[in-house]
Formats: structure tokens, sequence, C-alpha cells
């Protein structure tokens, strides 16, 4: 990605027509350099939040590979499956646990009646089930559809109104008996501009929201737990709409991942089978009965948004089959509705012994961007699928890993100098374990994700860390804070140990020979760091370090809304804490053993005004300075956050950036989220700096800010006056940072300017000797909502002109333009 050089100058000398209001003086002394300006700080955060791997960075194309997803045919008549396993047997209709797994009615919205269900909650876990209304919008994921939840909870005892507009927003808590493993009568009556809540035929509550949802249909929910529901009735308007549940009988059961396909007049079933499978809980049976066709299932990719392929161009893979007696399977490339076979191969399966891999080599004899790959079984028999693996050749992977080419080729255009593969993914004991992410990729267990309920382990720590190592990039894993100390003593022995030592033979038998260089390691993310963070810190903390006491181990702290004045009393603290006496206990270890600790913390960078997280930050950053007693320590930003990826979050992130130049304390700066799928936000998490399809990627705004700051580093912060020409100060809506080249031969000025006009500068350079009477100037420009889109990838891009000026007789004197941040190179 290049810069865009433009004759229409963007900052301008005067006398060309100045825009209204003071000109600022910016004077830098490029003879007196404040401190240095950290290269790590245009990093990024990749975690597989929005897929930002599955999908994404990793190389594998099938989505739902070892066929984990429940099918997404709904066991009972009318009702769509939105997440989660159902199961309907004998009038009872099952809900597995999750984040909000959804079972919604087809047909028209309910705006007035009574819906009434049985529900029983087995087991006393935490968590709730029960009715949601007004339901619409409803796709995969914890709060992702618009609704009126309706549930029990037998923990605590207690009903739950809550709304849910891709949020939750409570309604209401009501105390009454919900014993576990019982039938408890639920009923609602709905009056369309508000209703009611029965339990056991006793009026709980009567809910009017001040801002109604519009009418919907119904449906069933849990959180976190199972439930069960039988005797479902739905009266609308004193006729009764459906009165219990019905089996599917038409319902294939088909990976959530996967289509039926079916050809010519094959006639067969499919099975998702519990016995025996080859990893997880299920794998994919398909029987062929009778017929001249073939009968297979069909995958699209993340989501089923289509898999791209490159005419006459490699990909690789291999699927894992199991067969009674020897039969025929043929695996092809196609186009979207399978008019079109790019490629075939066919494969003899014969495994009644159990589980066989066979390798795949499939070369398209045309493109498509919207493609599927299909697995057919093409003669009667019965047919197993464990695992199915496809990947471009090595022409579309970085230096033969598994990860896309072109995506890790935009991450170094970008300017990325280090990555933290970490985030919410790893809160999630106890299956987040560095120990579940190494061997086969294919035998490496699936498990139920932060994110993601059928996550798998095909890409982990030991896959970043490759991936960093061979892009250059300055890597920090972060590590569940549940791990052991004996099990981060064993990674440490892994990643850095030799052939003498049990892991690190390990790490040599599992292909890579050379040890990692590994200098960070962060233990746990956004957490409250209190006496039970102190509890399982410590122990870890001590292990690492005696082994190893450069290791630089780093604090998951979470964020700080508001000034830090006494750090043993504050506020504004989402993690719930009010002191930092565990940070000094902390530091106080540090400082124990002789080694350095670093605490992350986090900023909303929403823009385009600065927040209060940004505000606050450097206060934790001096309380910090106040505990420390002489431990060695930093303080690091791992997540600028913004939930979105616009113009007004690139000027946050700049200005943000700019504040952490000047103060030259914090070494590391990264924003998340490092890459986002185009449409497949499904979670909430809309700040992707670079974006991707399946056939090409392109950087939003604050990506661009990213590029230009790395494109423009130099060591140095230089000493820089602003000022006021006119009447009035400084205008708060800019900010500036000047910084200067090694050798002295160049200065750089940086300036955010949130004015929604032009902004007229003047500056002088003092200390220098100007030899070039022009200037480089970079600037991006747009309105506050502004980015960029798969049909216009270059709607928001940083523009360059090539100016003249009169330094150091005259100052420099230019307009900024509007909600723009720019850079302006003197020589």
């Amino acid at each position: 990605m290049n810069f865009v050089r433009t004759a229409c100058a963007l900052l301008f000398l005067a006398p060309c027509s100045a825009a209204p209001g003071q000109r600022v003086s910016i004077t830098v002394d490029a003879s007196r350099r404040q401190h240095e300006v950290s290269p790590y700080l245009t990093g990024a955060c990749i975690e597989d939040v929005n897929h930002e791997i599955y999908g994404s960075l990793y190389s594998q194309m099938i989505f739902g590979e070892s066929f984990q997803e429940p099918s997404k045919e709904s066991p009972v008549a009318g009702y769509q499956v939105v997440g989660g396993q159902w199961n309907f047997a004998e009038g009872v209709l099952t809900g597995g646990g999750g984040d909000g797994p959804k079972l919604v009615r087809t047909g028209p919205a309910t705006l007035r009646g009574v819906v009434s269900v049985d529900v029983q909650l087995p087991g006393n876990d935490a968590g709730n089930g029960g009715l949601i209304l007004a339901v619409g919008d409803a796709k995969r994921g914890a709060d992702n559809f618009r609704g009126y939840e309706v549930s029990l909870d037998c923990q605590a005892n207690r009903l739950i109104v809550g709304r849910h507009d891709h949020d939750f927003r409570r309604l209401a808590y009501v105390p009454c008996p919900v014993p576990a493993d019982e039938w408890i009568g639920l009923r609602v009556v709905i009056e369309g501009d508000h209703f009611s809540v029965d339990v056991n035929d006793k009026r709980l509550v009567e809910i009017r929201d001040e801002r109604p949802l519009p009418p919907g249909t119904i449906g069933l929910r849990q959180w976190q737990r199972p439930a069960r529901y039988r005797n479902l009735e739905l009266i609308k308007s004193g006729v009764e709409a459906s009165a219990g549940f019905t089996k599917n009988d038409s319902a294939a059961e088909v990976s959530g991942m996967w289509d039926a396909v079916i050809d010519g007049d094959a006639v067969g079933r499919y099975e998702l089978v519990h016995d025996r499978p080859f990893v997880g809980s299920q794998c994919q049976r398909i029987v062929l009965e009778n017929g001249s066709g073939a009968i297979g299932v069909a995958n699209r990719g993340l989501n089923r948004w289509g898999m791209t392929f490159r005419q006459a161009k490699p990909y690789q893979g291999y699927v894992w089959l199991r067969s009674e007696s020897s039969t025929a399977v043929s695996v092809s490339l196609e186009n979207s509705d399978g008019t079109r076979r790019l490629a075939t191969q066919r494969l003899s399966v014969d495994a009644p012994e159990g589980w066989e891999r066979y390798e795949l080599a499939l070369t398209p004899s045309d493109e498509v961007l919207d493609g599927r790959v299909v697995i057919r079984l093409e003669q009667p028999g019965q047919l197993d699928l464990g695992h199915a693996f496809l990947q471009p050749g090595p022409w579309g992977r970085f230096k033969d890993l598994p990860v896309r080419r072109d995506i890790v080729e935009g991450l170094l255009d970008q300017g990325v100098t280090a990555l933290r593969y970490g985030g919410s993914m790893v809160d999630n004991p106890p299956d987040y374990r560095w120990k579940n992410m190494i061997g086969p990729r294919d035998r490496r267990e699936p498990y139920d994700g932060h994110w993601y309920d059928e996550s798998t382990n095909g890409w982990g720590i030991l896959d970043f860390l490759d991936l960093c190592d061979a892009a250059g990039f300055l890597g920090i894993p972060c590590f569940s804070i549940d791990e052991t100390p004996a099990d981060m003593a064993d990674f440490l022995e892994y990643a850095g140990g030799g052939a003498d030592t049990r892991w690190g033979a390990k790490r040599i038998s599992d292909g890579r020979a050379n040890p990692y260089r590994l200098r960070h390691i962060q233990l746990g993310n956004e957490e409250s760091v209190n006496e039970a963070y102190w509890d399982r810190f410590e122990p870890i903390a001590r292990t690492l370090w005696n082994r190893d006491p450069n290791l630089i181990l780093i604090v998951g702290d979470f964020q700080f809304d508001a000034p830090i004045t006494d750090p043993f009393d504050f506020s504004g603290s989402p993690a719930g804490i009010t002191s930092l006496a565990t940070h000094q206990r902390i530091l106080a270890l540090a400082k124990e053993l002789d080694t350095e600790v670093w605490f992350d913390t986090h900023v909303w960078t929403g823009g385009p005004d600065p927040t209060p997280s940004m505000n606050a930050f450097f206060t934790y950053v001096d309380a910090l300075e106040q505990l420390a007693d002489g431990a060695k320590h930093r303080v690091v930003v791992f997540e600028f956050n913004a939930n979105n990826h616009r113009q007004r979050r690139a000027l946050a992130n700049a200005e943000m950036i700019g504040r952490i130049m000047r103060d030259g304390r914090v070494p590391m700066a990264l924003s998340a989220n490092c890459l986002q799928p185009d449409g497949q936000n499904d979670n909430g998490w809309d700040q992707g700096l670079l974006f991707l399809n399946g056939s090409k990627v392109w950087l939003q705004p604050p990506g661009y800010v990213t590029q230009m700051i790395a494109r423009a580093y130099q060591p140095w912060v230089l000493k820089t006056d602003v000022s006021g020409t006119g009447k009035g100060e400084v205008p708060e809506t800019m900010d500036v940072v000047a910084t200067g080249s090694k050798n002295g031969n160049s200065v750089i000025v940086r300036i955010v300017n949130r004015l929604g006009r032009s902004q007229p500068i003047a500056i002088q350079v003092d200390g220098m000797t100007v030899k070039d009477s022009t200037a480089n100037v970079v600037s991006l420009s747009a309105s506050f909502e502004a980015h960029n889109t798969a049909e216009q990838t270059n709607q928001v891009t940083p523009q360059e002109t090539i100016i003249e000026h009169q330094l150091p007789s005259k100052p420099a004197r230019f307009d900024v333009p509007p909600y723009s941040f720019t850079t302006i190179r003197i020589e």
C-alpha cells in the first residue's frame, strides 16, 4: 500500500487563501533531545475475536474443520437453531449450555398473546434458561439479538427479566423459588406495550419498557447451563397458534458449518455420531442408501462467506475418514452452487480399523471468489468424516507457514512492529492451555472457547511465535493466569530448552529445531489485580523468574477511567479494584528477585475527542512509580479499544500515541483489533485495523495511522513549543509532537487536528541546518465516520504532498486539513 501523491496541496504555504482561525506557532529545537522514542508504538493485538485467526490469518480455509458444530437444523418443527446443541426426545426439548444459544420460532411477530412453557434446570449450576420475546435479528453470540429475556436461575432462586438490543440491560430481578431438577411453569402475557410474568401461576412482575422493542417472534435461550422444556403453548388473540413441540422429521443432522449436498436421485441420510469420534465429541456420518447419484457435505469457509480459488494455483490438504468397507469418495473444489467443478480428486477409502488420513492436492481450472469444497460419498455405503483441512500451496502462504501470505504482507506494509497474541480468549479455564496447542494440529482437541463455542487449537501460541520470528515482529504471548507454575516452567523449557531436556526435545520433534527468542510473557488479560490475582501470579512469577531472571513478565491489568490521586483509594476501574496494593506487592517481588515487571493497562480510543481513560492513563503510570521503591518496571498499553474502525478512532489513536511519545515512559503501545474479516463482526468488536475477505486485504483509517507513524519513525523526541500567535491559546483540538533523526539531519512534526476546518500552522526549526527547501507532507483527512469498504478500499488513504518553504529565514506556514493526522518531514 503506497501513499497517494497529489498535486493538490493538502497543506499549503501562505499566501494561499488562509483558513479562518488563529494561527498556531510550533517551534522545534532540534538540538534539544528530550528522550528516546520506542520503535514499538506501532503494534497490534490479535486474538480470535471475530475470527481473526480461523477464517483470517490461519491458512486453513475450512471453517468447522472437525465437525464439532451442532446441526443448524432444529430438532423441532417451526424453529430455527441459533447456536448451541438442541435435542428432542419423548416430548422434552433439551438445550445445551454456552453463551446464549437460542432456538427461535419462525413465523409472524406476536404483538399480543400468551406464551407458556415448563422449564427444568438440571443440576444446581450457575446460569439461567427460559423464554425470549419480541425476538428479531437473532445470530450466534451471547447478546447478539434483539428481544426480551424471561429466564429462571436456580442457583440464585430468582426470575430474570432483561432487555437485549445486541447488549444486555436488566429490567427486573425477582426472588422466587427455583428448585433444580423440577418442572416450573413459566407464563408471559404479552399486551403490546407491556407484558407480565407468572411463575407457577403466581404473578411476579409487570414490565413496561421506557424504550419498547418492536414486536417479534418467541424463542428459548440458555445462559451458561443446560435447560429442558416441555408443553410450550402460544395463544394469539384467543386462538391457539402452537401447542407443544413437534419432531422435525425432515431435519438432516449436518454439522453446523457444513451443508448437505445430494446429486442425482441419491437417497441417504446424515448423522452426527458420538461413538469414537476423531477428536472432540462427534463426527459427521454420511450414508448413501441407494440411487445413482452421490451424497456429501459442502463447506464455504468462515460463516459460509465463500472460498477464493485462484486459477492454476495448487491447494493442499487432507481429510480423516473412516468406513466399514471399501468405498469411493471424491473431494472437489467448486463454485458456490456446484454448477462448475474446478478440481476433483478421487479417493479409495478402506478404513475398517479406524481413522485414516488421505492427502489432498487440487489445482483449480478456473477462478472463483465464492467457492466451496465438497466431500462426496459416490457409492452405497457409510462414511465418517473426522477432520478436513485445505490451504493454499506455498504460493499463498508466508514463508511456508500456515498463515495467509497477503495478510502478513499487509501487516508488514502497515508498519506493525509488535504483536500480542491475547485478549479475552485466554480467560477460559480450563481449556485455554499451551499444552493443548502443540503436536499435530489435526489431533489437537477442540474446546468451548470464549468467543466461539466450538473453538479448535489448530493455530495457537507456538504458531504465533513462529509467525513473529519469520516476519520480524516482537511477539508477546498472553497465557491464562490459571496455568500452573509447573506447566509454565515446562513452557520455558519447551521454548528454549535443548535436545537434552524433555520439553526441548518435544519442541524439536514438533518441527522447531531452534529455540524461540522469547523475552516477554503476559499472565492474564483485563484481570482484577487483587488478592486473588496475586495468589495465582506469585507462584508462577517466582517459578519463571528463578529460571530466567531476564524474562519480563507482564501483569494483565484492565483500564482506569478516572485520575488516580491516591494509589490506595480511587474509583473508575472497570475491574472493580479501588487500590493498587497488589501492584505494590508485585513490584516488591520484582525488586526482591532483581528482575523486571511490566503492567498492561488498556485505553479507550473511540474518538474523536480524548476519553476518560486517555486522560487518566498517566496518573496510573505516576502511581506505580510512587509505589515502585526502586523496582524495575514499565507500563505498556496492549489494547487501544474503540468498537469502531473509522476516522474518529484514527485521530484518537494518533493523539494517544503522540501523548505516549511526549511522555517517554511507555515502551510499547498496541491497537486492537489487528484483523477483521469483512462482514463477520458477530460479537460487537467492530474495530479491525486491517480488513480482509477471501481474496484481498485493505487498511482502515486507524491502520493508516499505524502506517504513517511507522514510516515517520525517528528515535528522539525534540523540545517543542506550541503557542497561539493571535488572541487566545492553542486549541484543545490539536496535538503536536516532533521527533528527530539519529544523525540530527531531519525533523518530523506530527499534528492531530480534530477541528472541522483547516488549522493555520507556522513551523520554525532551530538547532539544525535546514538544507532542503521542500518538505514532505503526508495527511490522513476525512469525516469522522469515514472508513473503507471492500468495494471502495481507498476512500480514506493518506495523501502525500511535496511543498516549498523558506526555512530557516521564515517560518514555514501551512494549513492542516480538517479532521486529520499529518506528518511533516523537514530536512
